[in-house]
Parts: C-alpha cells; sequence; structure tokens
C-alpha cells in the first residue's frame, strides 16, 4: 500500500514538474521566435521527454546497480514503444473527436522525415544490443547524435511556417501576458531539478514494486514509465488538436520519438553494457513495426490520415498480449 502511494506520489510530481518544463520551453519559442515546426518537433518535444530522460540518467550514472539500469533500460525502450502506438492512436481518435474524419492537418514532408530518420536511427541502437564490443556501442551513439542534430537543423531551418501563438501564461507568472526572459529560465531551472529528485524517487518505487509483485523491474518500467511520463504531452496533443493546430501536435510526438531514440538511447550505449533481453526486443520489434506502417501509409497517401494514425493502438494491445503470453507459459 505505501509503495503505491509513493508511486502517485512521483507521478504527480513528474507530472508538475514537466508540465511546467514544457510550458517554459513553449515561451522560450515565443519569445525566440521560432516556427511552429521548431517549438513542436524540438522545443516541445525535448520538454515532454525530459521526464524518461531524467529516469534514465539517474538510474545509469548515479544509481548504477543492475535493477536501475533495468528501469532505466524500460525508460528508453517504452518510451517510444508508448509514443508510437497508444499516443499516435490518441492522436487518431481526437482527431476524429474533433471533426477531422480523414486526415490531419500537419504538413507530409516534415512527417515522413521524422518518422524515417526515427526508424534508421532506433534500427540503429536496437542493432548494437547484438555487439558486444564498447567500440561498436559508443559509434552507435555517436552515429544517433548525429541524426539528431540533423533532425534539429532540418526543423530550424524549416521555413514557409507560422510562428508559434502566444502559449499559455507562464506558470511563474500566471498575470503576465509577456513574462521576462529571466523567468523562463527559473522556471526551467526549478522544474529541471525537481526532475532529477522525481526520477530518483520513481525509480525506487518502480524496483519496489516489481519486488512486491514479483515481477521483473524492466517489465514494470516498460509500461509504467512511459504512462506516467507522457501524460503531460497527451494533454498538450488533445489541446492542439483541439485547437487546429495539428502540426505542433504531429511534430511533438515524432519530435518525441526522435529524442528517445537518438539523445536517451546514446545515454544506454555511453553508460551501460547495452544487452537487450527478449521484453525489450518485442517492444523494440512492435515500435519499429507500427512505425514502418505508418511511414508506408502516409508515404503513399501523402498525407496524415486518421484511421492510420488508430490502428497504431492495436500496437500496445498486441504487446501487451505477447508480454502476458511470455510470462504465463505453462508449465
Amino acid at each position: 500500500m505505501l509503495d503505491g502511494l509513493e508511486f502517485l506520489g512521483t507521478l504527480l510530481l513528474l507530472v508538475i514538474a514537466s508540465d511546467a518544463f514544457a510550458n517554459a520551453v513553449e515561451w522560450v519559442g515565443a519569445l525566440y521566435g521560432l516556427t511552429r515546426s521548431a517549438v513542436g518537433a524540438v522545443v516541445a518535444a525535448v520538454g515532454s521527454c525530459l521526464p524518461e530522460t531524467m529516469i534514465a540518467l539517474v538510474a545509469f550514472q548515479v544509481l548504477r546497480d543492475a535493477r536501475s539500469i533495468e528501469v532505466g533500460t524500460g525508460a528508453v525502450i517504452g518510451a517510444p514503444l508508448l509514443l508510437s502506438t497508444l499516443v499516435l492512436s490518441l492522436l487518431g481518435i481526437s482527431a476524429y473527436a474533433f471533426g477531422k474524419q480523414r486526415s490531419v492537418a500537419a504538413s507530409i514532408q516534415p512527417t515522413l522525415f521524422g518518422l524515417a530518420l526515427f526508424v534508421g536511427t532506433f534500427a540503429l541502437v536496437v542493432g548494437a544490443s547484438f555487439a558486444t564490443t564498447r567500440a561498436a556501442h559508443v559509434g552507435a551513439g555517436i552515429a544517433a547524435l548525429i541524426a539528431y542534430a540533423g533532425y534539429l537543423l532540418y526543423h530550424m531551418r524549416a521555413g514557409g511556417q507560422e510562428g508559434y501563438e502566444t502559449p499559455p501564461p507562464l506558470r511563474f507568472a500566471p498575470g503576465s501576458k509577456r513574462p521576462d526572459a529571466r523567468l523562463v529560465i527559473l522556471q526551467l531551472f526549478i522544474a529541471t531539478v525537481i526532475t532529477v529528485l522525481a526520477a530518483r524517487w520513481f525509480i525506487g518505487t518502480v524496483t519496489a514494486l516489481a519486488t512486491d509483485f514479483h515481477v521483473s523491474a524492466l517489465l514494470i518500467s516498460l509500461v509504467l514509465s512511459p504512462i506516467a511520463t507522457e501524460l503531460p504531452e497527451v494533454v498538450s496533443l488533445l489541446i492542439w488538436t483541439q485547437r487546429d493546430i495539428d502540426d505542433l501536435a504531429v511534430g511533438n510526438i515524432l519530435g518525441a520519438m526522435m529524442f528517445q531514440a537518438s539523445v536517451a538511447s546514446s545515454l544506454a550505449l555511453f553508460m551501460t553494457p547495452w544487452q537487450l533481453d527478449a521484453t525489450s526486443y518485442r517492444a523494440a520489434a512492435v515500435t519499429l513495426a507500427v512505425t514502418i506502417f505508418l511511414l508506408t501509409w502516409t508515404a503513399l497517401r501523402r498525407k496524415v490520415e486518421v484511421v492510420p494514425l488508430v490502428l497504431c493502438g492495436l500496437g500496445y494491445a498486441g504487446y501487451l498480449i505477447a508480454q502476458f503470453a511470455a510470462h504465463h507459459k505453462p508449465m
């Protein structure tokens, strides 16, 4: 009971901190005149990825024990799984609910670029787990970071798009229409510190729950870590879809997927042996299959349609069924 309450406490703290961080980075976009493409795919995506990345960093660099590394690995592999399945499916469902029965108003070229680059980068990262040499892992990590640098350059140089609208009021200055940049940075800093502390607390509660229920810490982290840390992003995409700012919603999800496949994965490649098990490989296989399916459909149809987005959710259901079957084999 106590472990469950602690988990809820860490969940609430992570949601509050990540919301404050995302709110601050949106104001960075507004204050410095960034395009919607840059804000959605880069700034907002980085903000929404902060909790998972901090969980992995604390697990790999601070705690370093075997169970903490399992939790960190679960966060690295589980986030792309959830984003490519449930979150994309929720985007399609919300778009349909808000009257967009066939497609969402997202630019096709940035979408195809993001999907294709994610597939290549994530496949490289997963493939590196089969290598046993440190040099191979470091090389794959560097390549993943180079891919993300290319992704950043693509979106920062993208032109012909509207600038980002005025974000919701800054959490630290709810009455100000245009807060001081120093206050925005202060909110960024405090949100980061709280997220680091919450991430360490979260790792402890997840490993405790794994002991309580006699299951792998990696399995619990694959399921619970992404769900807990993606809540702010889900709320954001619902708001953006309802406001007909679909390019922000799509860019945010793809940007988060790319960040996880490159920056977060490179931490694991640099700091751990990066040897995955069957649970992680199943998650990675579903992630790649769903993303390739969406990439192919979108490339053929030349628009981001609601139907394939909704169908992405079947991948997560299939993953859970496969996990249940694997852990309940007849003796």
